[in-house]
């Protein structure tokens, strides 16, 4: 049996999809754990696959919810914060409590590269203590070390507003800039079904998913501007200077203003080349080249993809 968590999200909900329309996996091998069992669609119930109640904060309620498997696949928890490394904490404890054997969970390639262990970037901190509370646990593990979205370009690249007149020139500011590895999420969904079907053939191994290509922010800008015609200036400020100038312009809802020097890390990491790095890995799993920036720029340049605040705490 195999416990799937985050299967309403980005990621893990690809992957169910992946898992049951390839038929990767028997249903009645798959198990649902989701604090909110009412948001599974209709057509996944169809299925008849088992769904439980299960709640990283209610630590007795995942015990349940694991009981009986074998291999839980952990979706990380949507918070840069203390809160995601004990709510994963919790998860970990539970799987061992109900007897699972293996944890597949989904980290970031924010590393200090393909085989680091440490990270400049804030939001990796949660991720690294989690990978290590999982080696330490006694049980066997698969992480998966995710790349940036492409989808989530604007986040980086200094919070455009894509919907602005076309005659309007916009500023882009970054607090230092870098290659990284670029990647779409629901290739990475179907990718990680795919390890979580042969499960077996990846213990205790770390994957790093990365895109085809490395680019920089303003490569991406370039890109953006190039597509649409639209004019952006770039400006790479230093860290404080940078956080002060997007503060001043209100590119964040003033209630979110301290996640600027969250964000500001990122790019620090990115600096030093923690995801300057590519990794054949995500291409063998699908079986054919992972889409690039450009192949996607008709959907994450566009004014529906306009930036939602609500990533900024799920990155």
């Amino acid at each position: 049996m195999i416990v799937l968590t985050g299967s309403t999200g980005g990621i893990g909900r690809t992957a169910l999809q992946t898992l049951l329309s390839e038929k990767l996996v028997p249903v009645s091998e798959l198990r649902i754990s989701s604090y909110n069992t009412a948001a599974i669609p209709a057509a996944v119930r169809e299925t008849g696959i088992e769904i439980r109640k299960g709640n990283l904060y209610e630590p007795s309620t995942l015990v349940e919810s694991y009981s009986g498997a074998e291999v839980l696949f952990l979706v990380s928890f949507p918070s840069m914060g203390e809160e995601r490394y004990k709510l994963h904490r919790n998860a970990i404890d539970a799987a061992k409590a109900a007897g699972v054997r293996h944890i597949i969970y989904t980290s970031l390639s924010f590393c200090g590269g393909a085989e680091g262990n440490t990270s400049v970037a804030q939001v990796a901190q949660a991720h690294l203590r989690t990978e290590r509370y999982l080696k330490d646990s006694g049980m066997t593990y698969t992480i998966l070390r995710m790349p940036s979205y492409a989808h989530l370009w604007n986040n980086y690249a200094g919070f455009l507003n894509l919907d602005v007149a076309p005659d309007v020139v916009q500023e882009a500011v970054l607090p230092n800039d870098g290659l990284e590895h670029w990647a779409n999420r629901a290739e990475l969904g179907e990718a990680t079904a795919r390890v979580i079907a042969n499960w077996q053939n990846y213990i205790n191994k770390t994957l790093n998913f990365t895109g085809p290509e490395l680019l920089t922010g303003v490569d991406i800008i370039n890109k953006y501007m190039k597509h649409t015609g639209r004019k952006v200036n770039v400006r790479i400020l230093p860290v404080e200077e940078a956080i002060a100038w997007h503060i001043k312009k209100g590119s964040v809802p003033p209630e979110q203003a301290s996640f600027l020097d969250n964000w500001a890390s990122w790019h620090t990491a990115i600096s030093l080349g923690e995801k300057a790095f590519l990794d054949p890995t995500l291409e063998q799993l699908l079986g054919r080249k992972p889409k690039t920036i450009d192949d996607q720029a008709d959907e994450i340049f566009s004014a529906s993809n306009s930036l939602d605040t609500k990533d900024l705490v799920g990155i």
